[in-house]
């Protein structure tokens, strides 16, 4: 059975039976909190639907209950389960639910996505790492930041220790590929324009001289440039969702990336919608430098995770009914 309840603005759920049992755990959801599970009509106060109680704890001479409590499903069952399932894309809904985990957990959320950034610029101003850190680490450091973000968006216990969640043994070679592949695929989509650009010896240095002198060879040149960039947009659209579903689901690289552009697909102008819109804000937050990366930039990753948990992690049962 899965449980939801209501957190400020937002509703939280699915919640499976482990999981909710934590929060009763911890004190996350009690006494007075509205929650509801399939077969209720009405959200309920949780002193109203059971005793309350505090879940009996486990215990290490229990290792057969432990083995139930972590068994999940296996990541190739699930990207099958999950490829030809339809979704909703609510843009409002996922802005929304981005707000109220950035306002619940605003230190954190800033803190934690100031501290990835600040490795990766550190990382590649290192010899020799300034090429592995763009191919490679980016991505592992990333996949720390999502981990983080997920668990907060699921009102899940989170640590900034939880940013180097990248680097375990399960997570670092998946993540540490994926980024390796987008980076090359996206140099590879340039190779034109870098050999039209090289032909006509025009580099960044003397561009602007060479638009004053030549403005049409220079706007053919931009041209050529900007057909290439479609196809690096294209993949890197597509592939949005690849490192969420290697933290998250356990996905290899390569299945993590197919199933990606399988659900964008999908719906290409909906998703591509909600896209820009996180990327705006992202866009904003670079250009304000510190002020706007702490207003903004959490924002664009947020918004982006929470549709990754509207077509990644639907609901496996009846929807809830909208709280009065």
């Amino acid at each position: 059975m899965n449980w939801y309840y209501i957190d400020g603005p937002s509703r939280v759920g699915p919640l499976n039976e482990t999981e909710w049992a934590e929060l009763l755990r911890t004190g996350k959801v009690g006494p007075e909190t509205l929650v509801w599970h399939e077969g209720m009509s009405k959200w309920t106060p949780y002193s109203q639907v059971v005793p309350v109680a505090t879940p009996p704890e486990l215990h290490e001479e229990d290792p057969e209950v432990l083995e139930a409590e972590v068994v999940s499903e296996e990541p190739q069952a699930y990207a099958a389960r999950i490829t030809d399932l339809d979704f909703p894309v609510n843009i409002s809904a996922c802005i929304s639910r981005a707000w109220g985990v950035y306002k619940r957990y605003f230190w954190l959320v800033v803190g934690a996505t100031l501290l990835t950034l600040a490795l990766i610029g550190a990382g590649s101003t290192l010899p020799v790492l300034d090429l592995v850190i763009p191919m490679a680490l980016q991505g592992v450091f990333t996949g720390g930041l999502y981990f983080l973000l997920l668990r907060l968006m699921r009102s899940e216990p989170a640590r900034i220790s939880d940013l180097f969640a990248g680097f375990s043994s399960k997570l670092f070679q998946p993540l540490a590929l994926q980024t390796a592949v987008v980076y090359l695929v996206t140099q590879i989509c340039f190779v034109p324009a870098l050999i039209a650009f090289k032909i006509k010896g025009i580099t960044l240095q003397n561009f602007g001289a060479v638009f004053s002198d030549d403005p049409q060879t220079a706007l053919v040149l931009l041209l050529v440039l900007l057909a290439c960039s479609i196809p690096a947009v294209y993949f890197g659209f597509c592939w949005m969702f690849s490192i969420p579903l290697i933290v998250d689901k356990d996905l290899a690289f390569w299945p993590a990336m197919k199933l990606s552009r399988a659900k964008v697909l999908q719906h290409p102008w909906r998703i591509g919608v909600l896209a820009v819109c996180a990327g705006v804000l992202g866009t904003l937050g670079i250009l304000g430098f510190f002020i706007g990366i702490i207003f903004t930039l959490p924002l664009n990753y947020l918004v982006m995770l929470a549709l990754y948990e509207e077509i990644f992690n639907p609901p496996t049962s009846i929807e809830p009914p909208k709280p009065e």
